[in-house]
């Protein structure tokens, strides 16, 4: 395999989050799109005609033509698919969250590195254009605390997955990346609303060093939301994830004398950072293909 020879690629499940794989992927020059498996036949022959692929009747025929696999079927079948895909040698990448126990998750994790194929989450968060923007903020100043909120109205199509799974991950993930440090505190609490599952989750979290974090994930709540709010030593910085907007409040001394008994002072600034737009979906394929191509695990 070389930078210039697309990577054969097959999508397993054609769910909703699984139609954005296949639409994105057929676009790219990294890829060929090869071939797709769902255990529900007639939506499979539908996005295979939709695409001009082949529906494989069996996943264990799909890995036969392909050299990677994005694993997109529900979250409880994340370890079968996975584990199955790096017994043939073939790269992976599986949708958040990579698996809905620990255990699950460290057979994925090990399976990948003992055929030492390539193995990616799907956080697609993290490539969200306003994310990849606030790492340049960040890193120029100190973090005091962080509040997440996800909020969002109740998904029937999520049946297997609490709240935290379904959209906190999101939160953790990103967090976990803006604070690498070791965790001091965590207290956490959340509640049943339509399911039988968690639907709504809060965690308050304390580093080592010093760095506060709140974080609230619902699926019952009817208005979207996607907000992080950091403040920092130098500036207030609100993330819009949703409308891919940052906005930073800066301290300033300005005052201006008007030449008479008044002056006007301003307290601070507000910068509204320019975000270019790419699709996340799009970042994140591409990130698995250079992954792929440069042997990284």
């Amino acid at each position: 395999m070389t930078g210039t020879t697309p990577i054969r690629v097959g999508v397993a499940g054609v769910g909703n989050m699984g139609r954005n794989h296949l639409r994105v992927l057929s676009t790219m020059p990294q890829f060929e799109l090869v071939g797709l498996y769902d255990a529900d036949a007639a939506a499979a022959t539908g996005q295979a005609e939709q695409y001009g692929i082949e529906a494989f009747s069996r996943f264990e025929d799909m890995l036969e033509a392909v050299e990677a696999v994005h694993v997109v079927v529900p979250s409880f079948l994340h370890r079968e698919f996975a584990c199955a895909a790096a017994a043939k040698g073939r790269h992976v990448l599986v949708e958040k969250p990579i698996a809905l126990t620990l255990e699950d998750a460290d057979a994925i994790i090990a399976a990948c590195e003992a055929q030492g194929v390539t193995l990616c989450v799907g956080h697609v968060e993290r490539y969200n254009p306003a994310i990849a923007t606030l790492a340049d903020i960040v890193e120029r100043d100190d973090i005091i605390a962080i509040d997440f909120r996800r909020l969002s109205p109740y998904d029937e199509r999520v049946q297997d997955a609490d709240v935290v799974h379904d959209l906190m991950v999101h939160d953790l993930d990103i967090l976990n990346w803006l604070v690498p440090l070791p965790l001091r505190r965590l207290s956490a609490q959340g509640a049943q609303v339509h399911s039988d599952k968690l639907d709504y989750a809060q965690a308050l979290l304390e580093y080592e060093g010093g760095t506060v974090a709140s974080l609230t994930a619902s699926r019952a709540t009817e208005s979207k939301i996607r907000a992080i709010q950091i403040t920092g030593r130098k500036a207030f910085i609100i993330v819009d994830c949703l409308n891919r907007s940052v906005e930073i409040s800066r301290k300033t001394h300005y005052t201006l004398d008007v030449g008479r008994d008044i002056s006007y002072r301003q307290e601070s600034i507000v910068e509204k950072v320019f975000v270019p737009f790419k699709e996340p979906l799009l970042a994140e394929f591409e990130e698995f293909a250079r992954a792929i191509v440069a042997g990284d695990m």
